[in-house]
This record gives structure tokens, sequence and C-alpha cells, in this order.
């Protein structure tokens, strides 16, 4: 027999050997627990996984993001079974998140309706059998052994670079599966699912965070399409598209053309935007700039500003905190919780007429937001412009086109920024966006605002929340998206965030997170800095640009 502790209830004996969604359901009852992914001693883990001695569990309420990534986790594994099983001639590959799903290719065949029609019977009748999908904890070479016996070389390669010494596994049929972090214990827990032919793939959309039961509304991402088009043809002039191979530079030492060619491809696209702002048909001289949390937009914004100034154009800068409303106006509107996430904690009368200002060539006197005092000031210096000066304004509700109503479209180039990798881990398995802004963001944290990692994580979840309702809606109003991933970033960022991250109490509830995090880390290879130039994106996290931030 052993102890285990369920959540916040009394510990309670059971015997050793059973699976937690067992102990769960003789002790509490199925349909008193949300089984989308358990704590387990403090990191995640499947409801499958076996308790062989004293041991404490919790689970979480609410389908968020931990939930939500069991639940692709579980239909990723899903879906390479169904192709493994029906569709064996063909290679899965998965590409990046696509309108609320994963977007997914067969690299060398054409994607039909038929194909996705017996993808998704398939699919189905998995989720139907309600199988289940049992962990496996082997050693490292024990799982390169075997993905390089079944041919899966893309999962042999990413493993044989892991820093760990054992990996866990998930079977689903008598097949053996590696996936980043724990996946649904169960097939018949996904029950909410919808396969769509997208472009040259197709899409396996999924719910959203607090929307368990439905799919949301589909609307076409044409943007973010192109700009993931363009990531794969970035993938292709740099020769890398996953994880095992940026190992395999650095452990040869020749990461530094990829380095360089990185950083210039960043700077030829930062150029083009220019150049298109240029020789726009309209006299768009206001440009701007948004995007997530830790996309790099302040960096990008000084990026364009030089490119801008190569062109001859005057520029003025101005950041949209400064345009907040007092804090004793937000408390009128708001009452005693602010929220400074929204559109209108912003001073919009006051921009929309300063910009309005600008563009007849009138001076004005931006105003300087304390955020100790929570007043606006006043800049010390008029600022004036003429027709050959560009106005640059950066921040979050940038692309919001109630964000100014009262100026013509016609001046407006709007630019949307972030972090979206072409970088895999291997076939099946992606690197998120969310995942690489988080690790940006606790670097960043860390060096600049004396925050922890388990501080940034448990502020992560409601920055998340406010960026699907104000930033993630208006994607599409972008006249152009600008990628700021690096394909090495995270192998720089490994040494910063991994020192922060370890730094986490077991006792913590970001603790679980912190885990995965490092875990993920642990299958990339270091990569000095010393190669960076100070004008990169990477710069603004790690230290040492040449740039100044306020």
């Amino acid at each position: 027999m052993i102890d285990v502790k369920i959540k916040d209830r009394e510990t309670i004996k059971t015997a050793a050997g059973r699976t937690i969604e067992e102990i769960l359901d003789l002790h509490i009852g199925r349909g008193n627990y949300t089984p989308y992914i358990a704590i387990h001693n403090d990191t995640f883990a499947s409801f499958q996984k076996t308790l062989t001695e004293n041991s404490q569990i919790n689970f979480y309420n609410r389908y968020y993001v931990a939930s939500r990534r069991a639940y692709e986790n579980a239909a990723v594994l899903m879906l390479a079974h169904v192709v493994h099983t029906r569709f064996a001639h063909l290679t899965l590959s998965i590409q990046h998140s696509m309108c609320d799903g994963i977007y997914f290719e067969f690299p060398g065949s054409n994607v039909d309706s038929d194909i996705v029609r017996v993808l998704s019977e398939a699919f189905q009748r998995i989720v139907e059998a309600d199988k289940k999908i049992v962990p496996e904890l082997i050693s490292k070479q024990s799982a390169v052994c075997y993905f390089q016996h079944i041919k899966n070389l893309s999962t042999a390669a990413l493993l044989e670079d892991f820093s760990g010494d054992t990996v866990e596994l998930y079977h689903l049929d008598g097949i053996k599966y590696w996936l980043p972090s724990p996946p649904l214990s169960r097939t018949g827990l996904l029950r909410v699912f919808r396969f769509i032919r997208y472009g040259k793939g197709f899409v396996l959309r999924l719910p959203l965070e607090g929307e368990p039961l439905h799919l949301s509304k589909m609307t076409k991402q044409i943007r973010l399409y192109e700009i993931f088009e363009e990531t794969i043809r970035w993938a292709e002039i740099l020769g890398i598209t996953q994880v095992s191979q940026i190992n395999q530079l650095v452990k040869n030492q020749n990461i530094s053309d990829l380095i360089k060619i990185s950083e210039a491809l960043h700077e030829k696209k930062i150029s083009r935007i220019a150049d298109r702002i240029a020789s726009s048909k309209r006299d768009r001289r206001l440009v701007f700039i948004s995007g997530p949390s830790s996309s790099g937009k302040t960096t990008f914004m000084k990026k364009l500003y030089i490119q801008l100034r190569v062109l001859g154009y005057k520029v003025v800068t101005l950041s949209l905190d400064n345009y907040f409303k007092d804090r004793s106006e937000l408390r009128k509107e708001q009452g005693a919780d602010l929220n400074f996430e929204v559109l209108e904690a912003l001073d919009l009368a006051l921009l929309n007429d300063q910009l309005n200002r600008l563009l007849v060539g009138k001076p004005v006197l931006t105003p300087v937001y304390d955020f100790t005092t929570g007043e606006k000031g006043q800049s010390k210096s008029e600022i004036i412009a003429d027709k050959d000066t560009v106005v640059i304004l950066e921040g979050i509700h940038g692309i919001n086109p109630g964000l100014t109503r009262g100026i013509d479209d016609s001046y407006k180039y709007k630019i949307y920024i972030s972090a979206l990798t072409h970088l895999n881990l291997d076939d099946i398995n992606r690197i998120t966006t969310h995942d690489m802004r988080l690790i940006r963001r606790i670097v960043r944290d860390g060096k600049y605002r004396a925050y922890d990692a388990a501080r940034t994580i448990e502020i992560w979840k409601k920055v998340i929340e406010g960026e699907k309702k104000y930033i993630f809606t208006f994607q599409g109003e972008a006249d152009v998206m600008f990628n700021s991933s690096l394909s090495y970033e995270l192998g720089v960022l490994k040494r910063h965030a991994e020192a922060l991250l370890r730094q986490v109490p077991e006792t913590n509830p970001s603790h679980p997170e912190s885990e995965r995090l490092l875990d993920f880390l642990a299958y990339f290879e270091g990569i000095g800095e010393e190669e960076i130039p100070p004008t990169s994106i990477i710069r603004e996290f790690i230290g040492n640009s040449s740039f100044k931030y306020a």
C-alpha cells in the first residue's frame, strides 16, 4: 500500500501499481475531476501513469493552457497513428498553428478532399474506441534504438541529443510515440475536432482554451499562411527544419554561418517592409506596429527606423503606453480592479487629435506616462512632422481599427509581429510560438525586471487571455506580418532560462510548467553569444544590445 494525497483532500491509502485514473475513480469517482492533465509530485503527468510510491496528485479544473496542450498532444499522436496505419507510404509533417488548430502536410504529395475525409473518419473511429494512451519511462538509449528500428529517424536524432537519461514514450495499440509533454489519457476524451483541407495540406482544428466543448468560428488566416510560407522558404535557405540539425551544427562548431544568415534574413525583410512603406500608392505616413508580448516589437521598431532613415525619411517613434489615461480616470471608469489591456484604457481622443495635427504639420507635445504615479506628463520638446516624416507607433493595440477611428485609413500602414519559428522537434512535434515567447519573457523579466521565473509564468496566464481578446483577433488587419523568431535562439536562451527555471520551488504552483520547460530545453545544445550582432532582436532579451530601451 502507498499513501496518496489527492488535491486538497486528506491522504488516502491505496494499492501500489494503480494508475492515477484508477486511484481517482476509486476514491473520488469519475466525473468528479477534470481528466485532461494530471500533476504528479509537482510535475505534469498522464492520468495513465502508474504509481508505485507515496505521491501527491493534483489536476486542473479548467480547460486552460496545460489542458489544451494535453489535448493537442493526444490529437497529434492519434493523427500520426492514423497515418501510420492507413497511409504508411506517406510521411506526416507538422508545420505550424493555423485557424485555431494545427496545419500539416504530406511532403511530396498533394492533399485532396478524399484524403481529408479518410483521415477524419479513421480519427473518429479511434475516438469512439476510447483507447488508453499509456506512458512508459525507458532509457534514452532504448528509445533511440526503438525509433531507429522503426525508421523514425527524426525522433531518434532528437532523442540522441537529449541531456537526460530517461524519456517517456506513449503507447497506442502497441506502437510507441514520443511527445514533448503528456497527452490525454484516453482517445475518447478528444471529442471535439474537425479536419479541413487548407493550402497544400490540411488543418486539424481543436477547441481553444476555455472552450472545450465547441470549435470557434472558422476564419481564414491569409496573412498568417503567407508568413508561414515565407518561413518555410527561410528554412530551405538555412537548410534547417529540426532541432537535431541545429544541434549537429553546434557540435561541429559550424553554427556561425547559421547565425549570420538568420540575421541577414531579418534585415532583408525589414528593408523590404521599409521599401513597401515608401512605395505605397497612398501617403502612408503613420506606421503601426503590433504583436503579442515578447515578440520583439521594440527592437523591430528601432530596426525599421534605421531602414526608413536610409530611404531618406525623417522618423518619429511613439509608444502607445504613453497614452494611457490617468489612473484616477481609469478608476472612475473601471472601479478598483484596473485593466490596462483594454483599448479603452488609452486616451484615444488625445492620440487621434495629436496624430491628425502631425499629419497637417502642426507641432505637438506628446505625453509621457509615469507608471509610478499613474499620471501623464508632457515631453520637454515639441514634435513636428512634414510630408517627409514617418511616425511609427508601437503597442499591443496598434492594428486595432478602433485605435484611430478619427484618422483616414489611407495614412496607415499596419505591421503585425510574432515569433513563428519554422523549427520542429521532429516530424510530428512542433515548437509553439507560445513557448518561444514565454522563454523570451522569462529571460527578459529575470534580467531587466528582477522577476523570478515563477512570477513570469503566473503572469503569463493573464497575458495570454488579454492577447486573445485584444491582439490575435486583429491579425487580419495587418498590411504585412514579420516573423521575429531566429532559428538559433533557443540554444542561446537555454543557459539564461534554465538558471531561472531551476529556482522555482517544488511547492510553487508554477513548478509543473517550469519543469516542462526545463525538459523542453534539454533537447537543445547551448549556443554562445559572441557572434550575435548588437542589433539582433534576441539582444532585447539577453542584453548587450546597441539599442537603448526605456
